[in-house]
């Protein structure tokens, strides 16, 4: 992690609701927020340790990790540029970070301080607006993807997944997954041999293109029918 600094005032790439705040409310920002950035595979804060602040993606993705039975690792989520991590730490009630978060390329991120974050909600409606809409949408999305984890089979969970990997994550039909096997079969609930031999068949009937890491998505047609189909 390479050390911090303080630039809200001047930022070129603020969050949407960040672009609410005026002078005097960017510089109280500024007092309760600091940059950092990490290195792939770095850890942003660590599950059950005592949570001091909301973490905002800048640039980079990241994945949301939480432990289950066994002490097995879960993957909840990957966030990218744009996301607020944490904002369940302004609860009383959660006083200890309710996952881990981890670089899974290079990021950069800006920790604000959870009073601080909590005094601009209560003091700018339209900046509390703007966020919890960002707290539903991404709660939505990830309501979506546990549902169809339940009810689908495994090609439409691994369609469903690559489908949101594609409009949600990365926007884009090529894109580098930035997670292996294991941790694409933690996010789907399986293991990682029978995500290995669908990644193939999907190969073999042209729906995507596998080289190394990156995936291409061929036919969204035929992914969709399968996402749809379950």
């Amino acid at each position: 992690m390479e050390r911090g600094t303080k630039k809200c005032l001047g930022c070129t790439i603020k969050s949407t609701a960040v672009s609410i705040l005026n002078q005097n409310e960017l510089s109280v920002l500024e007092d309760g927020c600091s940059q950092h950035e990490f290195k792939k595979g770095e850890l942003l804060f660590k599950e059950n340790t005592p949570a001091h602040s909301i973490c905002y993606i800048r640039s980079g993705f990241v994945k949301l990790v939480k432990k289950g039975l066994g002490k097995k690792d879960f993957i909840l989520n990957i966030s990218k540029s744009g996301a607020y991590l944490g904002v369940q730490h302004l609860s009383h009630k959660q006083g200890n970070c309710y996952f881990s978060a981890i670089a899974i390329t290079d990021v950069q991120v800006c920790f604000i301080e959870l009073d601080v974050f909590g005094r601009l909600l209560e003091s700018n409606g339209s900046f509390a607006t703007e966020v919890i809409s960002y707290i539903f949408e991404d709660e939505m999305n990830y309501f979506d993807r546990l549902v169809n984890n339940v009810q689908q089979q495994l090609p439409g969970r691994l369609a469903n997944t690559l489908y949101y990997f594609r409009n949600e994550v990365y926007n884009q039909k090529e894109f580098n997954l930035n997670i292996n096997q294991t941790e694409l079969a933690s996010l789907i609930g399986t293991s990682r041999e029978s995500v290995s031999r669908l990644l193939k068949e999907f190969q073999q009937a042209g729906i995507i293109k596998m080289e190394k890491n990156k995936i291409t998505i061929l036919d969204e047609n035929r992914l969709l029918e399968i996402k749809h189909k379950g």
